[in-house]
């Protein structure tokens, strides 16, 4: 699926991305983080919370673990600084989960059972891929919430992490 210098990347972009992206949210009146919005998570907090609790999902199913969520819209950290250290503990798990793996490992098949119970079967690099396109596509949903404060979010885009991130040469990812 993914090999071990995408991981890697992947990783350390998902950190960069987030960030930029919250200490962006710190600049905003602590109103607009609860402030309910159209679309199925409310408000950024909310938004932001969810793609933790994911994040934290897929963390458990690396580690051949219960994760204890009943539902993906759990709201276990309601204040921004809270789940900026909650968040910042988990993506730096995922470098250091990445930094450890070889690309036999990033194949290997895991077997899991998704909230609703369902089960299913994915390789644990197709299984990082997941969180970090899942973090990109939420973060896409504050981008819209940023618009209707108004405000200018972020640039988080996985371009601008390459070009002025400078990470190390990614000719093999």
């Amino acid at each position: 699926m993914i090999n071990l210098a995408t991981a890697r990347l992947l990783a350390h972009y998902k950190r960069w991305a987030d960030q930029a992206l919250f200490a962006s949210l710190a600049t905003l009146a602590p109103e607009e983080l609860d402030r309910q919005r159209a679309g199925p998570m409310k408000s950024m907090i909310a938004t932001l919370n969810h793609i933790h609790v994911v994040d934290r999902i897929w963390q458990a199913h690396l580690q051949h673990r219960e994760h204890g969520f009943t539902s993906r819209q759990a709201l276990p950290y309601p204040e921004l600084g809270d789940l900026w250290r909650a968040q910042q503990e988990v993506n730096d798990w995922f470098i250091d989960w990445s930094a450890g793996q070889t690309e036999a490992t990033l194949e290997t098949p895991i077997d899991f059972a998704f909230v609703s119970g369902d089960r299913g079967t994915l390789s644990a690099g197709a299984m990082l891929l997941h969180v970090v396109n899942h973090g990109t596509y939420h973060r896409g949903w504050l981008v819209q919430m940023y618009f209707e404060i108004p405000a200018m979010p972020p640039m988080t885009d996985l371009s601008v992490y390459l070009t002025e991130a400078n990470p190390a040469p990614v000719a093999n990812c």
